[in-house]
C-alpha cells in the first residue's frame, strides 16, 4: 500500500463523504465498494476508493436506491432510465409545489399593494406550505414504494 496519507480510515472517509462510517459498510456488503484493507485487516480507503464511494453518494442524495446505483454504476441503461425518470417526477412534483407557493406569495403581495393586509392566519398557511415537501414517489427496487424528502 502506498503512503498511509493517501488512505483514509472508515470514520476519515465517512467524514469526508458526508456519509457514515456504517453506509461505507453497507456499500461493501451490497458489492459497491471494495475498500483496501490494511496487513492488519483494517478498512482504507485511497484515491479510487474515495472517487467511487463520493459516486455512490452522489446518487444516493439524488434518491437512487442501491439497486439503482449498482446498475448504474455497472452501466445499466435501462436501470439508469427508470433512476432518472423516478428523479425527474420528484422534481416536477416539487416544481408544481413551489409555483403554487409563489402564486400564494404573489396575491399576498398584490393585496398588500391596495392595502389589504394578510391575517396572520393567512401567513402561517403560507408558511406552512414554503415548508420542504414530503413526496412519495415509486422508485424502482427492492424496496418499492418509499417516501423521499425533497429539498
Amino acid at each position: 500500500m502506498p503512503s498511509s496519507a493517501e488512505y483514509l480510515s472508515p470514520s476519515g472517509a465517512a467524514k469526508k463523504l458526508g456519509v457514515s462510517v456504517k453506509a461505507l459498510r453497507v456499500y461493501e456488503q451490497r458489492g459497491l465498494l471494495t475498500p483496501i484493507r490494511t496487513e492488519v485487516g483494517w478498512r482504507a480507503y485511497g484515491p479510487d476508493e474515495m472517487r467511487r464511494a463520493a459516486e455512490i453518494a452522489s446518487l444516493r442524495s439524488l434518491g437512487f436506491c442501491l439497486t439503482q446505483i449498482a446498475r448504474v454504476l455497472n452501466d445499466d441503461v435501462d436501470g439508469l432510465k427508470e433512476a432518472l425518470a423516478a428523479h425527474q417526477a420528484t422534481l416536477e412534483k416539487h416544481l408544481q409545489h413551489l409555483t403554487v407557493t409563489v402564486g400564494r406569495v404573489r396575491r399576498l403581495r398584490d393585496d398588500l399593494a391596495t392595502g389589504h393586509m394578510p391575517t396572520a392566519g393567512e401567513l402561517t398557511d403560507l408558511l406552512a406550505q414554503s415548508s420542504d415537501p414530503v413526496l412519495t414517489i415509486d422508485l424502482p427496487g427492492p424496496r418499492g414504494r418509499r417516501t423521499v424528502r425533497t429539498t
